[in-house]
């Protein structure tokens, strides 16, 4: 029976809970701990940017700084997402894996249909995976630095609206997943946190966060706390993917 490590970390700042997420790949891929999911949220509001973004051409760095927002470099790709009310995960797991295709997108879409069955625990049963189609029509004709301007094959989204983003990074022996589920979102301080080409792109982007975004409680018309989502989290991964689930901590190597 496959063994699967579950942890409820503490709220931690940016740095830490990217260095976490990193030091779970390595452990992962170095074969010391089973695969993980870790569910976690942060100390403070962090923007964290792909890890080849340039945040100092697209991040208003000094606004940033004026309101005490982090910005903190993500071991993933993709753009930047301002994390404050939100529960995030993290699951990491060794490639090759007998529950996982062997591609990205494979993996992306046996972790997705788990986070659609933890969001069916907490009440919301109208929440799909983006197809590719809808991925590439839903593409804006300009490149925004927001993660949420755009959805993403696989990206789980609600009547149109993109609910949860995620981003995966595949090593030679693992890889690692993480993604947000919005618990709210202040859309007008997210937007005046880049910086736009034009005024008419800034537009857009807010035009875009007001309707095809949305927040967890907006889907179910209620408030959720983090530990619900955490709990219903475990319990979606727990059924499509079969074994021996133990609450554990990090390990020596992962307390960074």
């Amino acid at each position: 029976m496959q063994d699967w490590r579950v942890i409820e970390d503490a709220p931690k700042d940016g740095k830490a809970n990217m260095a976490t997420d990193n030091a779970i790949l390595r452990s992962c891929e170095s074969g010391i701990i089973p695969p993980t999911l870790r569910l976690y949220s942060w100390e403070r509001p962090t923007l964290t940017v792909g890890y080849s973004q340039d945040f100092n051409k697209e991040i208003n760095v000094d606004r940033c700084r004026r309101l005490g927002i982090q910005i903190v470099r993500r071991p993933t790709g993709g753009r930047a997402l301002l994390h404050n009310h939100e529960v995030t995960y993290s699951f990491a797991a060794p490639i090759p894996h007998p529950q996982f295709p062997s591609s990205l997108f494979g993996a992306y879409k046996t972790i997705a249909e788990a986070l659609l069955e933890g969001l069916k625990e907490l009440g919301l049963f109208n929440a799909v995976l983006a197809s590719r189609e809808r991925a590439y029509k839903g593409r804006n004709p300009y490149h925004s630095p927001s993660c949420l301007s755009s959805i993403n094959h696989l990206e789980i989204e609600v009547h149109g609206a993109k609910l949860v983003g995620s981003a995966q990074r595949r090593t030679k022996g693992a890889f690692l997943q993480h993604g947000s589920i919005l618990l709210g979102l202040d859309r007008t301080l997210l937007n005046s946190l880049f910086k736009y080409s034009t005024e008419d792109n800034r537009y857009r982007s807010m035009d875009i966060l007001n309707n095809k975004v949305v927040t967890l409680p907006e889907c179910l018309g209620k408030n959720v706390t983090r530990n619900e989502v955490f709990q219903a989290l475990k319990s979606g991964f727990s059924r499509v993917l079969q074994g021996n689930w133990t609450p554990g901590s990090l390990n020596s190597f992962e307390l960074v």
